[in-house]
This record gives structure tokens, C-alpha cells and sequence, in this order.
């Protein structure tokens, strides 16, 4: 416990003794990937918005049941119907 205690004491004071060597080489990569940056946009490169999708889950199915590990009634009822569990 005490191990564990002093793991967590050390990496805490370790993101308070950042040194400035640190912040520059921070500052140095985020002007390296601004620079990268314009010129992939300026080579014709474009940037796109992720889309969010909802997946469509059908449930009942051995799929839901076996691989993702669905336990909603409908997938219960499936594995009964198919002898996997015992109703």
C-alpha cells in the first residue's frame, strides 16, 4: 500500500518539477505540427469533421448474444431457443 502511496507522491511532483527544457520541447513540437499543418493545407489537403453514427444492434441474434455478450431479453430468448443456455 505504502509502495503504491509513493508512486503517486513521486509522479505528482514530477508534474510540478516540469522544467523549462520540458515547455520548450513542448512549444518546439506544437510549432513543428503547426508548420506540418499548413502545409498539408496548402498542398490541397483538407480536413473533415468525424461523423458520429449510431450503429443499428439487432438484437436476438447469435451475434449480439455470443460475441458481444448481450444479456437483454431478447438475446436470452434466442439462446434459449437454441439450447445455448437452459430456460
Amino acid at each position: 500500500m505504502n509502495e503504491i502511496f509513493n508512486q503517486r507522491i513521486q509522479s505528482v511532483q514530477f508534474g510540478k518539477n516540469m522544467t523549462h527544457a520540458h515547455i520548450v520541447a513542448k512549444r518546439e513540437l506544437r510549432e513543428e505540427l503547426e508548420a506540418e499543418m499548413e502545409k498539408y493545407l496548402a498542398r490541397g489537403g483538407q480536413i473533415k469533421q468525424a461523423s458520429n453514427q449510431r450503429i443499428q444492434i439487432k438484437h436476438g441474434t447469435g451475434d449480439q448474444f455470443n460475441k458481444k455478450g448481450c444479456r437483454c431479453e431478447a438475446c436470452v430468448d434466442w439462446a434459449k431457443s437454441k439450447g445455448r443456455i437452459k430456460g
